[in-house]
């Protein structure tokens, strides 16, 4: 047996001991440990940490490239000890998340925002149970479906009941064609929460949002819940096109309401108001950069590898940089 030091953002450590053969995450789980996973398989990425000290033997994973692996990027799922080792985590230990649990929740808010995106917000039963921290995520499951897909947050802990889903229609998707034909008020969905590891950094004076489509969804909840909160935050939100766009009134309402909060909006093709041409990586500039920012970055995995690259090149430490990768699922 082997033991397994997890450093947490907030300074706070935990030790956890590992048999022999056992995966990181799993023995985390089997201890009732506060290493946040979901899936146990490799497959989303919850359980990411950074492997500081020790041997370590990892499976190899699409979710993680060559560069992260060789910084230390581990999944906790697919991690294996072949020595006692240190471990560092993106989130603080307290306040913790509530164990994942299954949730009913009534359908009370349908909007199409746009012709790929809507926002469904939720009302949940026995809410008093859940706590999550701003970006992490939900598996949904629709009445009559048999599968559930991830979806993150786009509202804040305070907001509980109530929880805002931004969802974009993938074509044959299940959960497309529920919001396409089936979907309607007051309708019962069923919900696993709280999910996943991606989480902001507060220790940074400077922090850096960059989404693609509803890659915003969880930035927002970031951001909607550091309002009070000191530091300088920037959001670059990109969309393909001028259709594509939604959540424009109220960002520049944050914008306007929040001092400490700037909007940058662009479009990779045609034009539309108050937008950029480009991607949401365009709209940042070096001096955005400066020493001890941190970036949040969420979107479709060709926005967030090109804003990994950009970030690197400029000089931002590979730390710095804090990525939730999602693509798109029928």
């Amino acid at each position: 047996m082997f033991h397994a030091q997890l450093k947490f953002q907030d300074g706070a450590a935990v030790t956890v001991p590992v048999d022999a053969g056992e995966a990181l995450a799993e023995a985390a789980a089997r201890l009732d440990l506060p290493m946040r996973h979901d899936c146990l398989s490799g497959d989303c990425g919850a359980c990411l940490c950074r492997a500081t000290s020790g041997v370590v033997e990892a499976d190899p994973t699409a979710l993680l490239s060559p560069e992260e692996q060789a910084e230390g990027l581990r999944l906790g799922c697919q991690t294996r000890l072949a020595s006692d080792a240190i471990f560092e985590l993106d989130y603080p230990l307290h306040p913790t998340p509530s164990a994942a649990g299954r949730y009913e929740a009534e359908v009370i808010g349908l909007d199409r925002l746009n012709l790929t995106t809507t926002r469904l917000v939720l009302h949940l039963e026995n809410a008093e149970n859940l706590a999550f921290a701003p970006g992490q995520y939900v598996r949904l499951r629709p009445p009559g479906l048999r599968v559930a897909r991830p979806y993150s947050i786009a509202s804040t802990p305070d907001a509980l009941p109530e929880m805002e889903l931004l969802i974009r229609h993938v074509a044959g998707g299940a959960v497309s064609g529920w919001l396409e034909n089936q979907a309607e008020l007051g309708q019962k969905v069923r919900l696993r929460a709280p999910l996943g590891g991606f989480a902001l950094d507060e220790r940074s004076p400077r922090q850096i949002f960059i989404g693609g489509g509803t890659g915003l969804s969880p930035l927002l909840s970031m951001i909607r819940a550091a309002r009070g909160r000191s530091g300088r935050r920037l959001l670059c939100f990109g969309c393909t096109a001028p259709l594509d766009l939604f959540h424009l009134e109220e960002l520049r309402a944050l914008e306007a309401d929040r001092p400490d909060l700037e909007v940058r909006i662009a479009v990779m093709r045609g034009t539309a108001t108050g937008a950029e041409t480009g991607t949401a990586v365009d709209l940042l500039r070096q001096e955005d950069l400066e020493p001890g920012c941190a970036v949040h970055l969420c979107g479709p995995p060709a926005m967030v590898i090109a804003a990994q690259q950009f970030l690197r090149g400029a000089g931002v430490a590979s730390h710095a940089i804090r990525a939730e990768r999602f693509a798109p699922r029928a």
